[in-house]
């Protein structure tokens, strides 16, 4: 019974987990409402849950708040691009499947195959943010090269965040409460390893 009620308890330890995951989806939420925020919010999230892979957890709101200010202006400057470029595909696409003509349906492939790409390039970019300080240019540019070589570990995070998001959507409603911060939480264990290939620092609060 002592056991039980000790605080590093697995059992406490998992409920303590996901208080802090629900708390972080919140404010996910909460901050992407204005959706030029999105990557501000995006990198604040993966700054808390790359913490707490790493054992290095604090106050969880505090954490993503402070990351939140902190990279506000560089992440929704390179939001703000890569938005441009979620368009200009959608754009393609639906351009590809709706124009009628032959050329247009012969391109739609390699429009798929270059979403694809973004899609992966999207999923690690703010991670990538939440570890490393840098200048926008050499930042977006690193993440094109690790996407590259880590191609399919992070293709792995994105079918798990989209996996996470269609089965709350599709089968349990209740799991979108915390599906920002457990899809986070889950990559993030994939992420570090990236990244301490590389020799990214941890950062400290």
């Amino acid at each position: 019974m002592k056991t039980f009620f000790n605080l590093e308890n697995p059992v406490w330890e998992f409920i303590g987990n996901l208080a802090d995951l629900f708390l972080l989806s919140v404010l996910w939420y909460l901050c992407c409402l204005p959706i030029f925020t999105a990557g501000s919010a995006s990198t604040a999230l993966y700054y808390v849950t790359l913490k707490m892979v790493c054992k290095q957890e604090g106050y969880t709101a505090h954490s993503f708040l402070k990351a939140f200010r902190a990279n506000l202006r560089q992440s929704t400057m390179i939001w703000l691009v890569c938005l441009a470029g979620i368009g200009l595909l959608c754009a393609d696409v639906y351009w590809s499947l709706c124009s009628g003509n032959y050329f247009a349906s012969a391109l739609l492939p390699a429009f798929l195959i270059l979403s694809l790409l973004f899609a992966v390039y999207l999923t690690f970019l703010f991670p990538l943010l939440a570890r490393c300080d840098n200048s926008t240019k050499t930042l977006m540019g690193m993440c094109v090269a690790i996407s590259f070589r880590d191609f399919l570990p992070i293709l792995s995070a994105l079918i798990l965040t989209v996996g996470i998001f269609s089965a709350g959507l599709f089968l349990f409603w209740p799991l979108l409460l915390i599906a920002p911060g457990l899809a986070a939480y889950l990559n993030s264990f994939i992420f570090h390893r990236i990244l301490e290939k590389y020799h990214l620092d941890l950062p400290t609060d």
